[in-house]
């Protein structure tokens, strides 16, 4: 058996999910997703390593209820995470003047941890949970590396770059994802 590695883009899953949850049937809260079944269903038959969540933080702000509820709803997710023994990796989450929110840093982080832990002999396989098309040359770096890349992406918004460029695609169903909303 390979070891594994799976590294979750937080944002990119977050969306994903979100048009997912909607053909799902039931009530299902984002924050009911449990990720470590999901991490360990998706490398079956290989050794789970390790997993990691990568997020942009977000910031509470004085007189701005928005920002406090996500603010809380993120600190819920980061402690079920790490029950589920996941670690969470921070970029920063930024407010443009139009008031939409951004992240920063999270696919730097991510690609260079990618790269890092192959260099460093951590994994044989990474399990890349993002449709994020910046991605593609961590991706390649990984493979010349010597390790195997499995691009792990929603039947909605598939990446072409990251299809052609990691070893093997696996587009997840909303069949398949419902299993791992916890009511």
């Amino acid at each position: 058996m390979k070891r594994a590695f799976v590294f979750i883009d937080g944002g990119n899953f977050y969306f994903k999910l979100k048009e997912l949850k909607a053909g799902i049937k039931g009530k299902h809260s984002l924050l009911g997703f449990n990720f470590g079944k999901f991490s360990e269903w998706l490398v079956q038959p290989n050794n789970l390593a390790e997993t990691r969540y990568y997020l942009g933080a977000v910031r509470q702000q004085n007189n701005n209820e928005k920002s406090k509820r996500m603010y809380a709803n993120q600190q819920r997710l980061f402690m079920k995470l790490q029950k589920q023994k996941i670690r969470v990796v921070l970029g920063q989450l930024i407010q443009h003047p139009d008031k939409s929110y951004h992240e920063k840093g999270v696919d730097v982080r991510l690609a260079v941890e990618m790269i890092r832990y192959a260099r460093q002999d951590k994994y044989d396989i990474a399990y890349l949970v993002s449709s994020d098309t910046d991605l593609v040359p961590a991706v390649e770096e990984v493979r010349m590396i010597g390790k195997k890349v499995q691009y792990i992406g929603i039947s909605k918004g598939q990446s072409f770059g990251l299809s052609k460029t990691a070893n093997d695609v696996r587009l997840i169903r909303l069949e398949e994802i419902g299993q791992f909303f916890e009511e």
